[in-house]
């Protein structure tokens, strides 16, 4: 069984690879509670709704349902998560487009990270990932510029991770 689900991440990543040209790039462990440097920097020109192939649809594979831009929009709506197309662009910025293995393996939809060791949390499925972004990030948050807000909380070492985060949100047909 282990096979059969390892087989399946490799494949599912082998697609999305090829299909957005992924630059797959190494994080090192920070001692901080905030991701790293972004996994990906898109250059595409336009984003529409991405799901993974139906035939990992399955609640054994995800944790949850199927991953997909419809609904994690979904569980951000029920979460009342604010900014949600930003947030839904730093998660695939952070995941390479739900294709990283922290994202498959961990469902660690934004690097979220333990600030007592710096390694990365381990959620039993990606809404988790979703409800401890808003615990540890969102609650900090009390309007205004959210770009402005992230780097102010220094979400991200990368100095251009906002910038990427907003090209990745205005592509966004949402």
């Amino acid at each position: 069984m282990e096979d059969k689900k390892t087989i399946k991440r490799l494949l599912f990543t082998a697609i999305l690879s090829t299909t957005f040209s992924i630059a797959w790039s190494q994080s090192t462990i920070m001692p901080d509670a905030m991701p790293g440097i972004a996994k990906n920097d898109q250059k595409s020109d336009t984003l529409t709704e991405m799901h993974l192939p139906s035939s990992m649809e399955d609640e054994d594979f995800h944790g949850f349902a199927e991953l997909n831009i419809d609904n994690l929009l979904s569980v951000l709506e029920k979460y009342n998560v604010k900014e949600k197309k930003i947030v839904l662009a730093q998660a695939l910025l952070e995941t390479g487009y739900f294709s990283s293995t922290l994202c498959m393996e961990s469902h660690n939809l934004f690097g979220l990270r333990h600030p007592s060791d710096g390694s990365y949390y381990t959620f039993n499925n990606w809404e988790e990932s979703v409800k401890a972004y808003l615990d540890d990030v969102q609650y900090k948050y009390n309007g205004g510029d959210y770009y402005a807000f992230l780097k102010r909380i220094g979400y991200a070492e990368d100095r251009n991770y906002t910038s990427k985060v907003k090209k990745i949100a205005d592509k966004l047909n949402i």
